[in-house]
């Protein structure tokens, strides 16, 4: 029986050359997108090695030595479109790569777009086994870009004091490195260790294939086959950190010539099932992940403490962070009106309209992300890696109730804050 996301595709589950292949079968796509995640635990001495490998892999090829010429090629076939990103699930550091292009059923040409797309697909899989000499000038122009992007990460004061809180919060956990990179560890890195982390990855990461569109599925089946081969199946198992209880409030504090203090706030949860993860989410969209929570209304609007204020969860792992943008005599004010509006879900403070009008658009936007391959994709995906006993989605959400949100509200504890904040020197000269 198909639950009721599942009525507008189909979708099957089988195994190609010892990988595991997702097939969503849907008319609701002009396109066809097929993507391979690779996953792996998240360490420190591989994070950035792949994120710039995977940079460059889809930039040249072994039968595209040119960006140009790769675009180009991609360019022929109706403006396909190949890309890589890098996330965290859990433990798990995740690189994507991502093929969309056209569904050749709508055009007249008969270029069979899905077995060129998979050819392309294994030709940037095998490219970095060939690296050598003559790729010594593409991977310093590489390492060089990538390098940059990571320092104007750093020169964006809201994304610093966020990552500063984390360096805080997480000071001797894993968990601290963000799945982009560390930008003190690119220098040091050579091409020869591009060459001994892809050569990691291709043979000891747990690797999915995923397509989205509407297929033929022996026949995409067949092109998936040209990707990639194993001589085994292999298998990463999937779980988040496990919860730290908070002895003392971690507090750090840094200047910068800025007119608005940054506020940020770090909060751990202790959640023990499915439902309990759920009512985590809920509880944060109600608390600051909408432009209707408490801490927009109450903290932004009513009391004028901050000109932007949000939160946001790692809902597998536990962690809440609470963002702002305050002035520098008003941070103590904010904490304390932060902690105040969770308080308020401790107690119960709170109406359940408001929790069910939470809840009904959470499910407006699920259906939004499922009218997207690339968010169909990742919802499929995210099934793969939860336990097969595990209540549907809805389910979860549908159990969600005030007595659960009371509950879990008085499982997040405060563990850190950090706050960038101007020098008395700034303040006296109005900076």
């Amino acid at each position: 029986m198909k639950s009721k996301e599942h009525i507008m595709y189909n979708i099957t589950k089988n195994e190609v050359n010892h990988i595991p292949a997702v097939i969503i079968n849907t008319d609701k796509f002009k396109t066809i997108t097929i993507q391979l995640q690779f996953r792996s635990r998240l360490e420190r001495a591989r994070v950035t090695k792949r994120n710039l490998l995977s940079r460059m892999m889809v930039k040249r090829t072994m039968r595209h030595q040119s960006e140009a010429e790769l675009l180009n090629h991609l360019a022929h076939y109706y403006g396909a479109h190949l890309t890589t990103n890098a996330g965290r699930k859990g433990q798990d550091h995740i690189v994507t790569f991502s093929m969309e292009f056209v569904n050749d059923k709508f055009i007249r040409e008969n270029l069979d777009i899905p077995h060129e797309m998979c050819r392309v697909l294994e030709d940037m899989l095998r490219t970095p086994f060939n690296y050598d000499e003559e790729s010594e000038a593409f991977f310093e122009r590489e390492k060089r870009l990538y390098k940059n992007r990571l320092k104007s990460m750093k020169d964006n004061r809201a994304q610093a004091s966020f990552q500063a809180m984390v360096d805080t919060m997480f000071s001797d956990e894993d968990y601290k490195y963000l799945s982009h990179g560390v930008l003190e560890d690119v220098d040091g890195i050579t091409l020869q260790d591009l060459k001994e982390e892809h050569a990691e990855m291709m043979a000891g990461d747990d690797l999915v294939m995923l397509s989205a569109g509407s297929v033929e599925e022996s026949a995409m089946l067949d092109n998936l086959s040209l990707i990639h081969a194993r001589e085994q199946t292999k298998e990463v198992p999937h779980q988040p950190y496990a919860y730290r209880g908070v002895r003392e409030v971690k507090r750090a504090s840094d200047t910068q010539r800025i007119e608005q203090a940054k506020l940020n706030m770090g909060f751990r949860a202790e959640l023990d099932s499915p439902e309990s993860h759920m009512a985590f989410n809920v509880l944060n969209q109600m608390f600051g992940g909408t432009a209707s929570s408490y801490l927009f209304r109450n903290i932004r609007e009513k009391e004028s403490l901050a000109y932007q204020i949000s939160s946001q969860v790692d809902m597998r792992n536990g962690y809440m962070f609470v963002m702002g943008g305050v002035d520098a005599e008003n941070v103590e004010k904010a904490e304390a009106g932060i902690l105040e509006e969770l308080d308020r879900f401790r107690k119960g403070d709170f109406e359940d309209a408001f929790m069910d009008e939470i809840k009904g658009m959470m499910r407006v936007n699920r259906k939004e992300v499922m009218d997207k391959p690339k968010g169909l994709i990742a919802l499929e995906y995210n099934h793969l890696l939860k336990k097969p006993d595990t209540p549907s989605w809805e389910t979860q959400l549908e159990r969600v109730d005030r007595e659960l949100i009371i509950e879990i509200s008085n499982r997040v504890h405060l563990d850190t804050v950090y706050v960038l904040t101007r020098s008395d020197e700034d303040a006296d000269t109005g900076v």
